[in-house]
């Protein structure tokens, strides 16, 4: 296909051109970029280096989030050059060179060669390196600061004279500086990562869509839906999510070597035991990691089952509760999900092993290089121990990072191959080339086509038939006009298409002259909408050309509606004509249907026009191939699912009338309009079996006159207003009382009784329709409900809970305790022998090991029996919906909430919680010790924790709407992606035009989830750089605290309260962004919680006390007693007050309006007439009797015939 780029994108949306009111107190009219898309410029890309560095352009969005809730409008764009047209055109250019690079040296192209070109050399992601490299490395001076602080207080507590006041003080200020220089420059390459992240994903999005656009159905059988969307929601975030963690896998090795030499120098050769135990298990724990990649792609591969099992559930769902299937699904779905559970809670177990020891191992490291200074005969002093201590323990968190980096880099690598083996898929052939110059509309020579097994094992949209035969034609009928035949047809050697192949067209030679009407005829089974796919590029071609001379509209026989308004399905990306689209509008008869809606062209319609009729859907359908101005026009049997009257105005108004002056090229059962048309092909088995005028067929006496005499009457029949009579099957009781099919011409018998369907010409009363008929997606308001994690703790076990909530606290206090004990021995307090002090201090770390892992184990089994319980319960909560359920809701936003929803509470939530408590466990505990220690840091403390809360609070009523909003744009870009790929063929038929009108439209929804989310991103970095700047301030009180003190306060007691606080700020900034984490995790949660309690549920299937009795049913008969149904509350009445009895074994006719609630005869939703056709025929005035008469003379006369009258 030609590459998309190349096309300027079209809009999609004309509302977007409108007002906004943003969230920067401006009040803006979006003028529209080239796109047609409203913009709104970023304040970020006017704003100061101050503001830039501080993030201040972010706080009037969280201003009007602090006022009220956070729209979609208040978010600025994402700025040009981050668009993902632009970003998805760079990594496909990136792929295609890697494919180039990959093909002349003979390898297989590598995806993550492509994605390094596309990320290093952004240089915002350079600078962050930059940033991360030199905040590093100012972070490893904070040791010795403290170093020269307790040297100062020691210097000042000894006998020699003590040090100036003003180095105390410079002391502080210099702390200060340092942790504030380092933070910002920590969040500035955290804010690059994200950015990077976000938009390596976006384009990995764009490019995943891009192929699954060109997939040929038989790369389809290993890429189902359910497959291809887990790929675009969950692996494209594998890849995009761990760009912070990837640079850290050479930032954090790096940092160690160098806290290695600051230990060295302080403790000497001591601490290489320390660090020699550290630098063995590292390797070991990223070895354990990537041996965890397997089972991470098994449990990608279940999970890709789970989502395609629940596709397959959802899209067939009408028939699974017709027959109450439920169960059944609910068990294969259920078996499916506990393996999926299985290889989950195996890679988390792992991970909390390693992640235990990472924990411990400073711990240990620490203690084996005290022991080892002591045991030398060296004495502990405090300005060596708490400064080592603090390099110790400024190794536990690289070494905690290090193993997660680890796991996301071995599952982003998973990923990876996933996405680059979809990528290498095969594609289906090139469209047809459009030839402008062509002597013909469409040409097809010596062509054979084939299906793909996946299409013919699938129940797909395209029309399949039985298995051709493979036996050749041997109709030798010649043209006996003089000149070359419309439509010509060749013997041809078959054997020249490949062994391999069988194909299901044989030996077709097509010419199709502009301008003309050509129908397509034949038996069910026979190849006609197969014809018609091959001409529209949805087969495969094995032998021979095509080549399409004009453009191409498309109306298939199953209509693709998309979900949007009436009039952006008709329009599809094409500029608005109001003359034109109304005169199209009236032509597919849609006028009167249009009436019926309160919004009338602007209703929307939901997913898969679910709110529409058959009938309504397809003369949609045909309105959008009339309206997008294709010289040829094909259509699949467009006069099936109307009635006789309304396919009468859309062949005389629209086929014969709109659509003069173009090729019409049309598949259709109606043989009562063949003499109108130009030219007739009759397919057989596959193969063209004639063609020619209709009278030349006629006259021949073959396989099109021996149809017509079957199912359409012939040329020697006919009535007097020049219709033919028509032949049709009908259903006879016999005296034996079976039933026999027997073709009749004219009269039945009094005895009979016969189906007829027909429409009602009369207008309708204006209906009042809701203007969205899909249900918008519930957005809660304000904080997660404490009842959602109420219900989220009691599915894991309170018990368990409350043990693992015990435990951390435990693993907190024995930390503590620790190195109290440490402070203990360095002033020698108790006076005891060293190996005492030595015992004691080692103990305690087993003891805290033992701990650290009996809470991963059972953390990891409270969150897999919630993330089970949850899921279960939610999926029963859907099957146990009514219908109304899922016509209101696009089947993307279901699977939203079983992939990326699912897929956060198995392998996010576990650790956001863990995290979350251990930090907030650790902040507790360093105020508890420096209250204890420093008494006079309580009124300091006070006033900065309520400034800390006030900041927390501000921040976090934003960033929950933030991640809201972000949950509900990306279940509105799943829902398209899954409508785009039911619409495939469709979109395929209209050439370039029709997969520009997808990529783009998938590129607008990718860019309103990204700007959500990218200011969700740089909202985190805002209130990080604001807690930090707390945390940084409280330090330096502390430390201008213990200078004022200086002559009372030990120096051990110090150094221990100053080895604390040095990590305070981190840990504080680490819980705000912890409690985010938790909560917009656990929006996942709330809302499968909210499938799982709040959905509508249907009756039960089995009510104990009216169970029917064992023999029932014994006859089939039915009645209706004052019964009264609408689709959904919001919607108008379908049936009213209907009230009828079905005698067991008798046909009843079902008639009525299109899109008025066809049961039976009805008028304005109610029963108008239920009797016999025979009766209602009889009686003038009867309504039945006055749509037969407007179906025609002849019909008319047919019909009253068949009933006896």
């Amino acid at each position: 296909m030609a590459d998309s780029s190349s096309s300027p994108l079209l809009p999609s949306e004309a509302s977007l051109r409108t007002e906004q009111t943003t969230a920067y107190g401006a009040t803006t009219t979006a003028k529209g970029d080239e796109n047609g898309e409203a913009s709104c410029a970023t304040p970020e890309a006017k704003a100061s280096l101050i503001s830039l560095l501080f993030l201040n352009w972010m706080t009037p969005l969280f201003k009007t989030g602090y006022r009220r809730q956070i729209q979609e409008s208040d978010i600025a764009e994402m700025l040009p050059k981050w668009k993902t047209d632009v970003l998805g055109q760079q990594l496909h250019e990136r792929w295609e060179q890697e494919k180039i690079r990959a093909a002349a040296k003979g390898q297989s192209p590598r995806l993550l060669r492509a994605l390094v070109r596309f990320v290093l050399p952004t240089t915002w992601f350079v600078l962050g390196q930059v940033c991360l490299f030199v905040s590093d490395n100012i972070s490893r001076l904070v040791p010795f600061i403290v170093f020269w602080i307790i040297k100062f207080l020691k210097d000042t507590q000894s006998d020699s004279a003590p040090p100036p006041s003003w180095h105390g003080y410079g002391y502080a200020f210099l702390l200060l500086a340092t942790c504030l220089l380092q933070s910002i420059l920590a969040q500035m390459w955290v804010m690059s990562c994200d950015r990077s992240g976000l938009l390596l994903r976006n384009a990995l999005v764009d490019m995943v869509f891009r192929k699954a656009t060109v997939l040929s159905s038989k790369a389809r059988l290993d890429y189902p839906d359910g497959t291809i969307f887990n790929l675009m929601s969950t692996d494209t975030s594998r890849i995009g999510d761990p760009m912070q963690g990837i640079p850290l896998l050479v930032a954090v090795p790096l940092a160690t070597l160098t806290t290695v030499g600051m230990l060295l120098y302080l403790m000497g050769p001591s601490a290489l035991v320390g660090t020699v135990l550290l630098m063995t298990v590292n390797p070991v724990q990223a070895w354990a990691m990537t041996m965890l990649s397997p089972i991470r792609e098994k449990s990608s591969k279940i999970k890709d089952t789970r989502i395609r099992v629940m596709t397959e559930i959802l899209q067939g769902i009408k028939v699974i509760k017709f027959f109450t299937f439920e169960p059944s699904f609910l068990k294969t779905l259920s078996e499916i999900r506990l393996s999926e559970l299985k290889c989950i809670s195996y890679l988390l177990q792992v991970r909390g092993f390693i992640y235990s020891t990472s924990s411990s191992l400073p711990i240990f490291a620490s203690a084996l290089s005290f022991v080892l200074y002591a045991a030398l005969g060296n004495k502990l002093e405090p300005e060596i121990v708490f400064p080592a201590l603090a390099l110790f323990t400024g190794l536990r968190v690289p070494l905690l990072v290090l193993p997660y980096c680890y796991s996301e880099a071995s599952d982003a690598l998973v990923s990876v191959r996933r996405i680059e083996k979809f990528l290498l898929a095969q594609e289906a052939q090139p469209l047809p080339p459009v030839d402008d110059s062509h002597e013909y509309a469409l040409s097809i020579e010596n062509a054979d086509f084939y299906w793909d097994q996946s299409l013919q094992q699938s129940s797909s949209a395209f029309t399949t038939s039985a298995e051709p035969s493979t036996e050749h034609n041997n109709d030798d009928d010649r043209e006996e006009e003089e000149q070359r035949p419309l439509l010509s047809r060749q013997d041809l050697d078959s054997t020249t298409a490949p062994d391999i192949i069988k194909p299901f067209l044989r030996d077709i030679n097509l010419y199709v002259p502009r301008n003309s009407l050509v129908a397509i005829v034949g038996p069910v089974g026979s190849g006609k909408s197969s014809l018609l796919q091959a001409m529209v590029g949805n087969m495969n071609q094995c032998r021979g050309s095509l080549v399409r001379g004009a453009s191409i509209g498309y109306a298939s026989q199953t209509p693709w509606i998309q979900n949007a308004t009436i009039r952006e399905n008709i329009l599809f990306d094409t500029p608005m004509d109001e003359d034109r689209y109304w005169r199209v509008v009236r032509a597919c008869s849609l006028e009167r249907d249009l009436e019926g809606f309160k919004y009338q062209d602007q209703t929307l319609i939901g997913e898969r026009g679910v709110n529409l009729s058959g009938g309504q859907k397809a003369r949609l359908s045909l309105a959008r191939s009339v309206y997008y101005g294709a010289d040829t026009v094909i259509m699949d049997d467009p006069l099936s699912a109307v009635d006789a009257h309304v396919g009468k105005r859309l062949w005389e108004d629209c086929i014969l009338q709109e659509l003069r002056g173009k090729t019409r090229i049309m598949a259709t059962h109606q043989l009562h309009v063949l003499p109108d048309v130009d030219y007739v092909i009759c397919m057989k088995d596959g193969r063209v079996a004639e063609q020619g005028t209709f009278d030349s067929l006629m006259a021949k006496k073959g396989d099109f006159y021996t149809l017509m005499r079957r199912h359409g009457g012939h040329h020697d029949e006919t009535n007097e207003d020049g219709t033919f009579k028509r032949r049709v099957l009908v259903r006879r009781r016999s005296s034996a009382g079976k039933m026999a099919v027997e073709e009749v011409d004219a009269l039945g018998s009094e005895d009979d009784e016969c189906t007829v369907l027909q429409e009602s010409e009369e207008p309708l009363e204006k209906t009042i329709i809701p203007q969205n008929q899909m249900v918008e997606e519930e957005r809660a308001e304000g904080a997660i409900s404490s009842d959602v994690y109420r219900s989220y703790f009691s599915l894991g076990g309170r018990m368990n809970w409350a043990v693992i909530v015990f435990l951390l606290f435990l693993q907190q206090g024995v930390g503590v305790a620790m190195n109290v004990w440490l402070s203990f021995w360095t002033e020698d307090r108790f006076h005891l022998p060293t190996w005492t002090y030595i015992d004691i201090y080692v103990g305690t770390a087993f003891v805290q090991l033992a701990v650290v892992m009996l809470g991963s184990v059972m953390l990891v089994v409270a969150v897999i029996k919630s993330a089970k319980v949850m899921h279960d319960q939610a999926f029963v909560s859907v099957l146990q919906s009514p219908m109304s359920f899922f016509d209101a809701t696009p089947l993307g936003r279901i699977l939203n909430r079983f992939s990326k929803d699912t897929d956060t509470i198995d392998n996010t939530l576990m650790g956001s919680i863990n995290q979350y408590l251990i930090t907030i466990t650790g902040i507790i505990s360093v105020l508890i010790l420096s209250a204890v220690f420093l008494p006079w840091m309580i009124p300091v403390i006070v006033p900065l924790a309520m400034i800390y809360y006030a900041v927390a609070l501000f921040y976090q009523r934003t960033n929950r709407e933030l991640k809201r909003l972000e949950a509900i744009l990306r279940s509105h870009l799943y829902s398209y992606f899954s409508e785009t790929l039911t619409g495939m063929g469709t979109l395929r038929a209209y050439h370039q035009h029709g997969i520009d009108h997808a990529i783009h439209r998938n590129r607008h929804n990718t860019d309103r989830h990204a700007k959500v989310m990218y200011h969700f991103l740089m909202g985190m970095r805002w209130v990080g750089i604001r807690v930090f700047t707390i945390g940084h301030v409280l330090n330096f009180v502390a430390v201008v605290l213990i200078i004022l003190a200086r002559r009372s306060i030990e120096p051990a007691t110090a150094g221990l309260v100053l080895s604390y606080l040095a990590r305070l700020a981190s840990e504080m900034s680490w819980a705000v962004q912890c409690t985010s984490y938790v909560e917009n995790n656990m929006n996942a949660a709330e809302r499968l919680l909210y499938y799982a309690n709040c959905l509508e549920h249907e009756p039960p299937a089995e009510i104990e006390d009216r169970k029917p009795s064992a023999s029932w049913p014994s006859e089939g008969h039915i009645s209706f007693q004052g019964v009264t149904m609408r689709y959904r509350d919001d919607l108008p009445l379908v049936l009213n007050n209907i009230s009828f009895e079905i005698q067991a074994g008798h046909n009843i006719g079902v008639v009525g309006r299109t899109g008025a609630g066809n049961i039976l005869v009805m008028d304005q939703g109610q029963v108008a007439e239920f009797d016999t056709p025979r009766k209602l025929l009889r009686d003038p005035s009867s309504m039945f009797s006055k749509m037969v008469d407007e179906t025609g003379p002849s019909n008319a006369a047919l019909l009253r015939s068949l009933a006896g009258c």
